[in-house]
């Protein structure tokens, strides 16, 4: 049987008039039965996944002992934790639940590895005491022990002269609160204004990240480019050092 539309299309006629029902398939039935066929095309694709988590910056590193690795878990937003014995093969120490997909994680010293989290627009400052044998008694659980709000999207972050360095975009709420708003380089972002940077790095003081729950950064640096990435310390840099400076190139 077909229906025939004023426009003269056709149309298939009704399910049920359709499939013929046995004595076993009622009217009744076929609510169960659709709720059982999406049941079961649901579990015959599960195996199907398609991640779309952000890309890996610096997504390894190594205890200045050599003895943990450190390994960020994008799309279950955590920090992966192994030990390393003397032959180089490894177990799984800890998971460390940290921000939304985590991209770079660099070891500041034995105790501490800060973890870059793309999507939480947030740093976290994971402490490693309890499995580093930094501090006397059982080994314990490795926690965040602080989170620092930056700019958005964050990328990387490296340590030089007493300072974390964290890449970001040029834009983002937490650049605009009115907590940082005595830091140098923070405020309005200016997005529809010509010849202003679209990339910035975050200073803070590793040791003291600053006070709020956020903590302070130091300064904001602006740089007239877009989507920073990566960054690098540069091997000449020596203890003697008292400042460490970024560079820009801008066109005349």
């Amino acid at each position: 049987m077909t229906v025939r539309t004023r426009a003269q299309g056709v149309v298939p006629p009704p399910l049920e008039r359709r499939i013929p029902l046995s004595a076993g398939l009622t009217k009744a039935r076929l609510p169960g039965l659709a709720l059982a066929c999406a049941f079961y095309l649901s579990t015959a694709h599960a195996a199907d996944f398609i991640a779309f988590e952000s890309g890996p910056v610096r997504p390894m590193a190594l205890s200045p002992d050599g003895r943990m690795l450190y390994a960020v878990n994008t799309p279950d937003n955590r920090l992966e934790i192994f030990t390393v014995s003397d032959a180089g093969t490894l177990a799984h120490a800890a998971a460390v639940p940290v921000g939304l997909e985590p991209v770079a994680v660099t070891v500041r010293n034995p105790a501490e590895a800060w973890v870059v989290n793309h999507l939480s627009d947030s740093v976290s400052i994971v402490d490693t005491q309890a499995l580093t044998g930094t501090t006397p008694g059982e080994p314990g659980v490795p926690f965040v022990a602080r989170t620092l709000l930056v700019g958005d999207e964050p990328r990387d972050i490296v340590f030089a002269q007493g300072r974390a360095f964290i890449t970001t975009a040029h834009r983002g709420q937490q650049r605009t609160h009115p907590s940082i708003a005595d830091v140098p380089g923070a405020g309005d972002h200016q997005l529809h204004t010509p010849g202003i940077g679209r990339a910035d790095v975050w200073v803070f003081d590793a040791e003291q990240p600053g006070p709020g729950v956020g903590g302070t950064p130091l300064r904001i640096v602006e740089l007239f480019g877009d989507t920073p990435r990566a960054l690098a310390v540069s091997p000449m840099a020596t203890p003697s050092m008292q400042q460490c400076s970024i560079r820009e190139t801008r066109p005349a």
